[in-house]
C-alpha cells in the first residue's frame, strides 16, 4: 500500500470519527484534515490554495449563490401564508381522514411528479416549500420528506435526459436510450424499498406521537388557536402564486440560471410585498445561510484534496484489490450493497471510476455492461441523499428547516436498508446479473 492510499484512508477515517467528538466542529475537521493530508503528500501551499479556491468557486456557482437567494425568497414567501393556503386546500377534500400515512404516500407521489425534470435542486425547490407546512401541521419528522423525495429522484434517474444517464453513457461510450431502458427496469425494483419507508416512518411517528392523525397541538391550531401572523399577506395570494409559477417556469422550461431567477424573486418580495419589513427576514435567512456556508466550504476543501491529489483513484484501486478471486463475480453486488455508507464519506465519483472495471469483469462472466452499471445509476442517486459531499443536500435541509448533521445520520440508516431491499428485489426479478 503506497503513501497516497495510506493518507487517503487516514483522512477518511478521521472524518468518519469526527462526529463522535464534541470539541472541534465537523466542518472545521473537514477543512483542516484534508489540508494537512495534502501537505503530508508534499504538495506546495500555493498549489493547495489554487485547488481549494477552484473547487470552492465551483461549489458557489453550482449551489452557493442559488441557495443564498432562494433562502431569502422562500423565507419571505412562507411568511405571506401562501403555502399554508395551499395546504388548507389540499387537506380540505380529505376532511378528518387525512393522516400521516396518506401524507407519506402523497409525498412520494408529488416527488415522482416533480422529479420528471430529473433536476435535483429544482425538485427540492418546487416540492419542499409546499410540504413543509403539511409536515409541521401533522408533527411529522421533516427528514422523512427529504428521504422519500430522494428515493423518488433515484427512481426517476432512468429518464434519458437525467444527468446520471447522460454522464454514464459518455463514460461507457454507449447509447443513452439503451442505458435508459436498462435503468428503467432497475428503477421498478425500488418500489419495495419505498413501501418499507412508508411503513417504517408511519410506525416511528405512531410510536413517538401516539397517533397517525393531528397531534393535540396541531389540532388546536387547526381549530383556530394559532396566533395571527402580522406578516401574512392573504390578499396577495394569487399574485404571489403567479410569480412563484413564473419563477418555476423559468427554471424548468427556459433553463434560466437559478440564482438569477431567485434574485428576481427576492426583488419582487422586497419591493412589492415587504417594502418596510424585509430586514428581519433577510437577517433570518442570512443566519441560516452562514451555518450552511461553512459546511459547503468544508465539503469543497475535502473534495478538492480527495480529487486533485488522486486519492479517488487510490481508493478505487484499493477497493478492487480487496476482492478475493472467488468474489470477483459478485463485485458489482457487493459494491452496490455498501454504496450508501461509502458515499457518506467518499465522493460518488469513486464508483464512477470503477465502471470500466466492472464492465470488464462482467464480460468475463457473460454479463452485459449496461446490466452491470444500470443499478448504480439508480442506487447511487439514492446514496447521494445522505452525504454532506453533495451541495444540494444543504439546500434541501434549509428548505425543510432541519439540522443537516442530524439528517445525514438518520438518512444513511434508512437509505442503507432501502438500498439492500432494492438489490434483493433486482436479484429476484432477474434484473441484477448474478
Amino acid at each position: 500500500m503506497n503513501l497516497l492510499t495510506v493518507v487517503a484512508l487516514a483522512m477518511v477515517l478521521l472524518i468518519v470519527a469526527a462526529p463522535f467528538q464534541k470539541r472541534v466542529p465537523l466542518w472545521l475537521v473537514m477543512m483542516l484534515v484534508p489540508i494537512a493530508a495534502a501537505l503530508v503528500l508534499g504538495y506546495p501551499v500555493a498549489d493547495i490554495s489554487a485547488s481549494l479556491t477552484k473547487t470552492m468557486n465551483s461549489t458557489m456557482v453550482s449551489a452557493g449563490y442559488l441557495m443564498f437567494f432562494a433562502l431569502i425568497y422562500f423565507t419571505m414567501l412562507t411568511e405571506t401564508g401562501m403555502f399554508e393556503t395551499i395546504v388548507n386546500a389540499v387537506l380540505k377534500p380529505f376532511g378528518g381522514r387525512m393522516n400521516v400515512i396518506i401524507l407519506l404516500v402523497l409525498t412520494t407521489a408529488l416527488s415522482l411528479l416533480c422529479a420528471v425534470t430529473a433536476q435535483i435542486s429544482i425538485t427540492y425547490l418546487i416540492l419542499f416549500p409546499l410540504l413543509l407546512p403539511l409536515y409541521k401541521r401533522f408533527g411529522l419528522n421533516r427528514e422523512y420528506a427529504f428521504i422519500l423525495c430522494q428515493t423518488a429522484l433515484a427512481v426517476m434517474m432512468w429518464l434519458p435526459w437525467s444527468p446520471a444517464i447522460v454522464n454514464v453513457s459518455v463514460v461507457l461510450g454507449c447509447d443513452a436510450m439503451e442505458l435508459s431502458a436498462a435503468a428503467s427496469r432497475v428503477a421498478v425494483c425500488m418500489a419495495p424499498g419505498i413501501v418499507f419507508q412508508w411503513v417504517y416512518m408511519a410506525w416511528r411517528h405512531k410510536k413517538e406521537n401516539g397517533t397517525w392523525g393531528l397531534t393535540p397541538a396541531a389540532a388546536g391550531e387547526q381549530a383556530g388557536e394559532q396566533k395571527e401572523n402580522p406578516l401574512a399577506r392573504p390578499k396577495l395570494f394569487w399574485i404571489n402564486f403567479l410569480v412563484f409559477l413564473v419563477l418555476m417556469a423559468g427554471l424548468i422550461g427556459f433553463s434560466l440560471p437559478p440564482y438569477l431567477v431567485f434574485i428576481a424573486g427576492c426583488a419582487y418580495m422586497i419591493i412589492f410585498v415587504y417594502p418596510n419589513d424585509f430586514g428581519p427576514m433577510v437577517a433570518k435567512a442570512g443566519k441560516t445561510y452562514v451555518n450552511l456556508f461553512t459546511f459547503m466550504m468544508a465539503m469543497s476543501i475535502y473534495l478538492a484534496v480527495f480529487t486533485d491529489t488522486g486519492m479517488n483513484n487510490a481508493i478505487g484501486e484499493l477497493l478492487t484489490s480487496l476482492f478475493p478471486g472467488f468474489l470477483t463475480r459478485y463485485m458489482h453486488i457487493i459494491l452496490l450493497a455498501v454504496c450508501v455508507v461509502c458515499v457518506r464519506y467518499v465522493p460518488n465519483r469513486v464508483f464512477t471510476l470503477l465502471y470500466p472495471v466492472l464492465v470488464a469483469i462482467g464480460a468475463q462472466f457473460g454479463f452485459s455492461g449496461m446490466a452491470m452499471i444500470a443499478p448504480f445509476i439508480i442506487n447511487l442517486t439514492l446514496a447521494t441523499g445522505s452525504t454532506p459531499l453533495n451541495p444540494p443536500n444543504f439546500l434541501a435541509c434549509s428548505l425543510l428547516e432541519v439540522d443537516s448533521t442530524h439528517y445525514f445520520s438518520t438518512a444513511v440508516k434508512i437509505q442503507s436498508i432501502t438500498n439492500l431491499i432494492a438489490i434483493a428485489a433486482a436479484i429476484v426479478m432477474g434484473v441484477m446479473p448474478l
